[in-house]
């Protein structure tokens, strides 16, 4: 079971419980005035708590957005917490920009319910922050955005 610290701001999402049957693929997307996201992640077929990848791609189409969010690649690194079971799925990601020396931080946590078999509905919470100098401690709010998202299984 995976288990990473819980990003407080915006991010939290509870470590994988498996259902009964495996989820190979689970496909995530939104796209709204201020967001493009596109998520996919793959589990174990051996293994239903073990997340083998988690990449897409995203994009804060907000004017006041640094460069570096206006599009970028999500990827496992990102990931700080994820859960599914047979009710709920979660996940939350935190990215900062530029890599080397962050000056700005975005959070984006995720939460849907199961709406069918193999398909969930919910909402995303995003925050866009201008970090204090040297600090990854303490942040001024640019962007607050909260919008609807789903999430398809692929068996």
């Amino acid at each position: 079971m995976s288990k990473k610290p819980l990003f407080a701001v915006m991010l939290f999402f509870c470590p994988f419980a498996g259902p009964a049957d495996a989820a190979e693929r689970i496909y995530c997307a939104s796209s709204d005035p201020v967001v493009d996201l596109s998520l996919e992640s793959g589990f174990s077929s051996k293994d239903q708590e073990k997340l083998v990848h988690f990449r897409g791609m995203a994009g804060v189409k907000d004017k006041s957005a640094p460069s570096g969010f206006r599009r970028f690649q999500i990827n496992s690194d990102m990931l700080r917490q994820y859960w599914i079971d047979d009710r709920d799925l979660r996940f939350s990601i935190h990215a900062f920009a530029p890599e080397r020396e962050p000056l700005y931080r975005v959070t984006m946590s995720m939460i849907t319910d199961k709406s069918s078999a193999t398909r969930f509905k919910g909402s995303y919470d995003l925050k866009v922050e201008k970090l204090k100098l040297g600090s990854t401690v303490g942040a001024e709010t640019i962007i607050a955005h909260e919008g609807a998202i789903f999430c398809d299984i692929k068996r």
